[in-house]
């Protein structure tokens, strides 16, 4: 069977915060919450005209989905540029480039007075808000962020379609050892590289303007920018264990990841993605013994 994310992440209009911890938090059950932020004054003013009035000058780094890198997390952006000059880039028509975890209240600490923090959830990571703005047609590859945080990933401008998978299909969607990502294109699956999708399931939502996703810990997720977009992700700390191991990947595993590479080259890559296949194959076997057992 294709790989099956048609199924409709659960929307609610508002919430307050012991039935979001009960019924999402807790048991670690997406959501998508029209209302949470729709109020923000950003909801309101950020367009990428407005943004570029006001810090059209500073230097952003423009990733992209460059097929080379997507074993790996890119902690440094391809390309860098103006931010008026990337405003006038994406305006301009549908491209893949696109601003990742992007600082932007650095330069411009009183864009922060433009929305609050989402009241349902502890431990926000408030000193670590990002943007991340695309033009039509660009979007984040399919991964699981490496700091293991619950993630409220809220539309101020645009819309944007998200596909998540769970964790407990790691292994299936061929998650590359030592990082958080996989080779898996979710537009345009490939069933005979990668058969183990057939086992996958998931869920979508469109993601509109104003409106905040849920994402839980470890969660995969694939990103499409459906127009011109600029949302946020608001970060929160979940169990011990998720955060500790999200510390561990950061600083220890992607630390080995890079200088593994830096060694080993393009054996590296290799070798990796035959443990990859590998998992892969084990589970389906296991799937397969289950259906004739």
């Amino acid at each position: 069977m294709p790989l099956d994310y048609l199924k409709q992440i659960k929307t609610v209009d508002t919430i307050d915060y012991q039935e979001f911890q009960q019924k999402y938090f807790i048991p670690q059950i997406p959501v998508k919450i029209k209302n949470l932020l729709s109020d923000a004054p950003a909801n309101g003013k950020w367009t990428p005209s407005y943004l570029s009035d006001r810090i059209g000058n500073i230097e952003a780094g423009v990733f992209n989905n460059n097929p080379n890198l997507l074993d790996r997390s890119q902690k440094s952006a391809p390309q860098k540029m103006k931010f008026s000059d990337y405003v006038d880039l994406i305006s301009a028509g549908p491209t893949d480039a696109r601003l990742h975890l992007f600082n932007m209240f650095k330069h411009l600490p009183e864009l922060k007075n433009d929305f609050e923090f989402p009241h349902v959830a502890d431990n926000i990571l408030k000193a670590l808000p990002f943007a991340f703005i695309g033009g039509e047609g660009s979007g984040a590859r399919l991964h699981r962020d490496m700091d293991n945080a619950n993630v409220f990933l809220t539309e101020f401008y645009g819309r944007k379609k998200v596909v998540l998978f769970g964790p407990e299909y790691d292994k299936l969607l061929y998650k590359y050892p030592f990082t958080t990502h996989s080779a898996v294109d979710v537009s345009n699956p490939d069933y005979e590289k990668f058969p183990g999708l057939h086992f996958v399931k998931g869920q979508q939502t469109i993601l509109e303007k104003g409106e905040t996703l849920f994402m839980p810990a470890k969660y995969w997720h694939h990103i499409e920018y459906l127009s011109v977009g600029i949302g946020m992700s608001f970060r929160s700390l979940g169990s011990i264990a998720n955060t500790a191991e999200g510390v561990f990947q950061i600083s220890v595993v992607s630390t080995i990841d890079d200088a593994a590479r830096l060694v080993l080259g393009d054996s590296w890559h290799h070798f990796k993605s035959e443990i990859a296949q590998s998992r892969a194959e084990k589970m389906i076997s296991q799937f397969h013994e289950l259906t004739l057992g």
